[in-house]
């Protein structure tokens, strides 16, 4: 019979504390969860956090230090847990972004040409452009190598040349209506970007 009080008083005390686990459930879960979204502006993400911080609040209970304010540690968890899910995020971002730029950088040097040997799309554009440019009038091909090869802007290339910044303007409007007719279609896709 005092083994049968023993087991009565356990299960009396086990539903007295899973009882007040769900008031503090109940009385926390909404403050909680605007707290979350402020920080991760994701609804699922933020239900998912606060039902891991119960489960360790329940897993930890009795370990837990009865005079602490359960209120504060319940929010400092969370408040962890957001911070954990932010810094994932950023690296997981930047982990993206890397590899996003890699990609881009070994398409930059793959030739659209299968039957020719190996040459960048970049050497590519830059022979085309130096073929072009050779079959263009003097000035006008003067004024779009300094432009397009060498980067230089509109008022160095009058300098250089000793015109009017205005005759640098027809001489490279010139020389882009020479090129779109000159310029294979795939570098010309590889200028624009």
């Amino acid at each position: 019979m005092i083994g049968a009080g023993n087991k009565n008083s356990l299960d009396f005390q086990k539903s007295t504390e899973i009882s007040s686990f769900e008031e503090l459930f109940r009385i926390h879960y909404h403050r909680m969860k605007k707290y979350a979204l402020y920080f991760l502006r994701n609804e699922e993400e933020a239900n998912d956090l606060i039902q891991d911080v119960f489960l360790q609040y329940w897993s930890k209970r009795e370990q837990l230090d009865k005079q602490k304010d359960e209120t504060a540690y319940l929010f400092k968890i969370l408040k962890n847990k957001c911070l954990n899910s932010l810094k994932r995020k950023v690296i997981e971002g930047k982990y993206s972004q890397n590899q996003s730029f890699l990609e881009t950088e070994r398409l930059y040097h793959i030739s659209f040409d299968q039957g020719a040997g190996f040459i960048s799309m970049k050497d590519q554009l830059s022979l085309e452009l130096v073929s072009i440019i050779n079959d263009m009038p003097d000035k006008c091909g003067q004024a779009f190598r300094l432009k397009w090869l060498e980067g230089k802007k509109i008022k160095d290339i009058a300098m250089i040349m000793n015109i009017s910044t205005t005759m640098v303007d027809k001489h490279l409007t010139r020389g882009m209506e020479i090129a779109r007719k000159k310029i294979r279609p795939d570098s010309l896709l590889f200028l624009y970007f």
